[in-house]
């Protein structure tokens, strides 16, 4: 199904919005969920580049996704913004992150790939991937073999990755990079709820296995820094796992870092796991707008964005 609409942004150009169904899977079955395509007003009859862009725990929201999908636009860039969670009958996991896991949506964002790489007016060799918290932490796991391989089957590859403030807490044996496309993360100095030591981890394992990694901190900012809103917000009931690391010590085996708890086992969860998963998590997360660092972190985009699919 695809739904077609022509919209007026500011009276400075019209956006056309289609609406896509992507059939991707949840728990073991097909599901379809629906991705926007936002197209640049001019960009002439050729093909050109798409940038993925993956929500986080609070769900789609205009002030982030869709202003992402207005400023790639501005570079010539079709916006392509992935709701995971209305399909699934799902709101927001801040307050708790069970409901639809990362890797639910890494095959989400990896079927919306190559569905948007077949369309007459994208480019498939130039699609890449942004994504924000629990979606930067899909982004992350996209850039190694470990989750990509299994989904893509080299049918499909990004162009280039953007990981903004993620969690990353999962740390495979496996840290092979997917390709030789570099994975920019970008954190929050002061970032208490996704946390930034295990991301500094991640990069490194990731560089060490022949990955490109750039990471950036940005002074003062905390989660959610590029959020236009209040300089500092709460939410006491918010799910925290800033604290966790979960190891795998042989495939499909994990642990809790701290405990040594297993959390599963050989591909299977053990009556361990939900007291593993919980030990490290805390309660209340927070965040806050900072418009220095917002400023900083497009300026640097845009640049990621120009190199990689080769715009003037």
């Amino acid at each position: 199904m695809v739904v077609l609409a022509l919209l007026s942004c500011g009276g400075a150009f019209a956006q056309q919005r289609e609406t896509i169904s992507v059939e991707s899977r949840w728990h073991g079955k097909p599901l379809t969920i629906k991705a926007t395509v936002v197209m640049p007003a001019r960009h002439g009859e050729g093909k050109i580049p798409a940038m993925i862009i993956m929500h986080g725990s609070g769900g789609v929201r205009d002030v982030r996704e869709f202003a992402y999908a207005r400023e790639f636009n501005a570079l010539g860039v079709a916006g392509v913004v992935v709701d995971s969670f209305g399909p699934r009958g799902i709101k927001s996991t801040v307050r708790d992150q069970s409901p639809v896991s990362s890797y639910d949506m890494v095959a989400d964002v990896v079927s919306t790939l190559k569905a948007i790489g077949k369309r007459p007016d994208i480019d498939p060799e130039r699609i890449g991937l942004i994504g924000f918290s629990k979606g930067g932490t899909v982004t992350v796991k996209v850039a190694l073999r470990y989750y990509m391989a299994p989904l893509a089957h080299d049918e499909a590859k990004f162009a280039l990755l953007i990981a903004m403030y993620p969690w990353c807490g999962d740390q495979p044996q496996d840290f092979h990079p997917a390709s030789n496309v570099p994975l920019h993360m970008l954190l929050g100095e002061l970032d208490r709820y996704a946390g930034v030591e295990p991301c500094k981890e991640f990069g490194k394992k990731l560089t060490d296995a022949g990955g490109a990694v750039t990471l950036k901190v940005y002074a003062g900012a905390e989660h959610d820094w590029d959020v236009p809103g209040k300089t500092h917000w709460r939410d006491a009931a918010g799910e925290n796992g800033a604290k966790c690391v979960y190891d795998e010590i042989s495939p499909g085996t994990w642990i809790e870092r701290s405990s040594k708890i297993l959390v599963m086992d050989k591909g299977k969860r053990p009556p361990t796991a939900k007291a593993g998963i919980a030990i490290c998590k805390t309660l209340g997360v927070s965040g806050g707008y900072n418009p220095q660092a917002r400023a900083q972190s497009m300026d640097d985009i845009r640049r990621f964005t120009r190199e990689a699919f080769k715009l003037q």
